[in-house]
C-alpha cells in the first residue's frame, strides 16, 4: 500500500510514502535516523551570470524563473537541499503519533546559448523517513522526475525583459515508491510567460502559465485498506513572484509561488462506506511564501540559505491520513554561476538638431561644438544634426562658431525621448564688431619729393574724407572693407588707388602726385647706336617711370622719342619712333594700361640743346614722358 499527494512542484514532486503494515511495527521502537543533506557542486568553466539556477534548472530564485538571459555561452550549475516534516495524523485510521521527515536533493543547471535562448535541466532525489512512536518504520530513496526546459528572453525596454519558458518532465520517478502496475509514467508539460523588471540593484520577476500533468496513478482509500482508486491527469496554473536586491556580496530575496490545480473529478472519500465523494478545493493548493539570502563566497560560487512556508494547502480532502499536510521547507543551495565579465555599460545617447542663421534669416555654415565633438551646419540651409550625445540629468552645452560672428552657446537637457526625436537648439548669430584699421601715409610731389596737402576720399560701405597736413601727412580710421581712394590737389592730376582695411590691422599708404602736363625727361636712357632694343641698363632707368604709371593707373601719357641731328633726318625720325614704341611695349608688359599711352617719334625736330657739341647732342638723345591728363 502507498499514499501519494499529487503536485507537479519539484520541491515535493509526487511526495510518495510507501510502508509495510503498521500492525507489524507497533511493538518495536527504533531510533529515528535524521538525514541531513550537504550539497556541493563546482563547475569547471566560467559563466556570465550572477544568479543561480532555480529548482527547475533555469536561472532565478527558488521557484521563480528570471526572465533575463545569463548571456552568450554561459551556465550555472548546482543543487538545492530541502527538508520538511509532515504533521501528525488526526485520523482514527492512523496511530496517534506518526510523522514523516522527508528530504529532497535537487540538482539543476542552465546553459545560455546566446542572449535569447537558454537550455535547463533539473531533477530530484527523494529520501522519505516515517516515524511512529519515535521509531523509524520506513526509509527509502529514489529519483524523481527530470525536468528539461527551454527559455526564450527578449529585452522589451531598457529595464523590462519578457520571456517564455517551456518545460517537460521526463518520467524518471523511481519504482521504489510505487507497487507494480500502480503508476503510469507519462510526464508533464509546463509553459509559462515571464516578465522581469530591473530597478538598479532591485529586480522583480513574474511567472504565470499552465501545467499539464499526464501521469496516471492510483491511491489507496485508507492506510489500513488495500482498496485503490484511479487518479487521472490534471491541469494546473502556476504563478510566481520574486523580488531580489543585489547588495554585491549578498542578495536577499522573497519568493512567492502558488499552484492552482484544476482537478474537478470526484472520487471516493477515504474511509467512506456510503459512496461519498470529494473534490480538490482551493485550500488544497500549495501557496509557498519563501525568503532567502544568496551569498557570493568566491568567484562564481554562491550559497543560498532560506525557507518556505505553505500558506494554503490542507490535504485532508485528498489524503485524510495527513490532516495538515506539508507546511514548511528548510532549504540550502550551493551553486556555481560566476558574475559576468562585461565591460562598462554603454550610456544611452540622444540627438540634438537645429538651425543657424544671421539676424536676417540667412543660413550660416557655422561649426557646432557639443560634448567634445564638432559638427558642421549645412551652408545652404544652416541646418545641423548632432547624434551620439550622452543622455544625462545635467544640461548639455551646445556652441555655434563662425568667423566674423559672435559665438553663441545654448543648453539642452536630453531625455530618453531624444534617442529618436532630436532635441532642438537653434542659433541666430550676430556679426562680430571688428575694430577699425589705422590708415596713414605721406603725400609728395613725384618729381620733386615735396609734400602736397592733398585731399583723400575713401569710398566703401562708408565714405571717409581726410586732408593731409602741410607736411603731406594724413591719418584716418577705416572699418573693414576695400575702399576706392581718390587723392586730389590743385595743379596735380588726381591719383586713384585702392586700400583694404581688415581685422583692425594698420595700413601704411604713401601717395605720389604728378602735376598736370608734367613732362619727365629721361636722358639717361642710352640705346645702342642705330638700335631700339631695351637693355638691362635701360630697364633700370625706366623703373621710376613704371612706378609713376602704376601709382597713377588712370594717368594718360605720351612717350616721345628724340635724337640728335647727326645723319639722315628721315632715319632719325624712324629710329626715334622705334625707340618710343619699345618703351611703350615694355611698360605694357609691366601691367600698364596700353590705352593710357601713345608713342611718338620726333627725331631731331625737338632739340633741347645744341647739336654742335657732344654734350648737347647727348641731351637731345632722350625719351620724354608728357602727362596728357586723366
Amino acid at each position: 500500500m502507498f499514499a501519494w499527494i499529487p503536485t507537479h512542484d519539484r520541491s515535493h514532486t509526487r511526495s510518495i510514502t510507501q510502508q509495510t503494515p503498521l500492525t507489524n511495527l507497533n511493538g518495536g521502537k527504533i531510533q529515528m535516523k535524521r538525514l541531513i543533506a550537504l550539497v556541493a557542486v563546482i563547475a569547471l568553466a566560467a559563466g556570465m551570470a550572477s544568479a543561480a539556477p532555480t529548482m527547475y534548472g533555469s536561472n532565478g530564485l527558488f521557484r521563480t524563473i528570471s526572465a533575463k538571459n545569463a548571456g552568450p555561452m554561459n551556465f550555472g550549475i548546482g543543487a538545492y537541499g530541502s527538508v520538511w516534516r509532515w504533521t501528525k495524523d488526526s485520523s482514527a485510521t492512523m496511530p496517534a503519533d506518526i510523522a514523516v521527515m522527508d528530504i529532497n536533493i535537487l540538482p539543476s543547471g542552465y546553459f545560455s546559448i546566446n542572449d535569447m535562448f537558454e537550455l535547463s535541466l533539473g531533477t530530484g532525489f527523494y529520501m522519505p523517513s516515517w516515524k511512529v512512536n519515535d521509531s523509524t518504520v520506513y526509509d527509502a530513496s529514489g529519483l524523481l522526475d527530470t525536468r528539461v526546459g527551454l527559455k526564450v528572453s527578449l529585452k522589451a525596454a531598457e529595464n523590462i525583459t519578457l520571456g517564455l519558458y517551456a518545460g517537460y518532465d521526463i518520467p524518471t520517478l523511481a519504482d521504489t515508491f510505487l507497487p507494480a502496475g500502480s503508476y503510469s509514467h507519462n510526464g508533464g508539460v509546463d509553459a509559462r510567460l515571464l516578465a522581469g523588471f530591473g530597478f538598479g540593484a532591485a529586480n522583480l520577476d513574474l511567472n504565470a502559465g499552465m501545467y499539464y500533468d499526464m501521469d496516471k496513478y492510483y491511491r489507496m482509500t485508507s492506510l489500513t485498506d488495500s482498496a485503490e482508486e484511479s487518479v487521472y491527469p490534471n491541469m494546473s496554473i502556476p504563478f510566481s513572484l520574486g523580488f531580489s536586491y543585489d547588495m554585491g556580496w549578498v542578495t536577499p530575496f522573497v519568493d512567492m509561488n502558488m499552484v492552482y490545480v484544476m482537478d474537478t473529478m470526484p472520487y471516493g472519500k477515504t474511509g467512506s462506506t456510503t459512496g461519498e465523494t470529494v473534490k480538490r478545493g482551493l485550500m488544497d493548493n500549495p501557496m509557498w511564501a519563501g525568503a532567502g539570502l544568496r551569498f557570493y563566497v568566491l568567484n562564481g560560487l554562491n550559497i543560498t540559505v532560506g525557507g518556505e512556508y505553505n500558506l494554503l494547502a490542507d490535504s485532508s480532502a485528498n489524503s485524510p491520513a495527513f490532516s495538515d499536510g506539508e507546511h514548511w521547507h528548510a532549504i540550502l543551495g550551493l551553486h556555481y554561476a560566476p558574475k559576468a565579465q562585461v565591460g562598462p555599460k554603454v550610456p544611452a545617447t540622444g540627438i540634438i538638431a537645429g538651425k543657424v542663421t544671421d539676424k536676417n534669416g540667412k543660413p550660416l555654415a557655422a561649426t557646432i561644438s557639443v560634448a567634445g565633438m564638432t559638427f558642421n551646419a549645412d551652408p545652404a540651409t544652416g541646418n545641423y544634426t548632432a547624434p551620439g550625445i550622452q543622455i544625462g540629468a545635467a544640461p548639455v552645452e551646445v556652441k555655434a562658431d563662425l568667423k566674423g560672428y559672435i559665438s553663441k552657446t545654448g543648453s539642452v537637457v536630453l531625455t530618453k525621448k531624444h534617442k529618436k526625436t532630436p532635441a532642438t537648439q537653434d542659433f541666430v548669430l550676430e556679426l562680430k564688431p571688428i575694430p577699425a584699421s589705422d590708415v596713414t601715409g605721406k603725400i609728395i610731389d613725384y618729381k620733386t619729393g615735396n609734400p602736397v596737402a592733398a585731399t583723400l576720399t575713401f569710398v566703401g560701405k562708408k565714405t571717409v574724407t581726410v586732408k593731409a597736413d602741410a607736411n603731406g601727412n594724413y591719418a584716418t580710421k577705416l572699418d573693414p572693407d576695400t575702399y576706392k581712394v581718390t587723392a586730389v590737389a590743385e595743379g596735380y592730376n588726381a591719383n586713384l588707388f585702392n586700400v583694404t582695411a581688415a581685422d583692425g590691422k594698420p595700413v601704411a599708404k604713401p601717395v605720389n602726385m604728378v602735376k598736370v602736363k608734367e613732362v619727365f625727361s629721361f636722358s639717361n636712357i642710352n640705346f645702342a647706336t642705330g638700335k631700339a632694343a631695351i637693355t638691362p641698363e635701360i630697364e633700370t632707368a625706366l623703373q621710376p617711370l613704371l612706378k609713376v604709371m602704376l601709382d597713377n593707373p588712370d594717368l594718360k601719357v605720351e612717350i616721345g622719342g628724340h635724337t640728335d641731328a647727326i645723319g639722315s633726318k628721315v632715319k632719325n625720325v624712324k629710329l626715334s619712333q622705334a625707340r618710343a614704341d619699345a618703351v611703350m611695349a615694355w611698360l605694357i608688359g609691366k601691367q600698364v594700361k596700353a590705352a593710357n599711352m601713345t608713342a611718338v617719334g620726333y627725331g631731331p625736330n625737338a632739340p633741347i640743346a645744341t647739336n654742335k657739341t657732344k654734350a648737347g647732342r647727348a641731351q637731345n638723345r632722350r625719351i620724354e614722358i608728357k602727362v596728357l591728363g586723366q
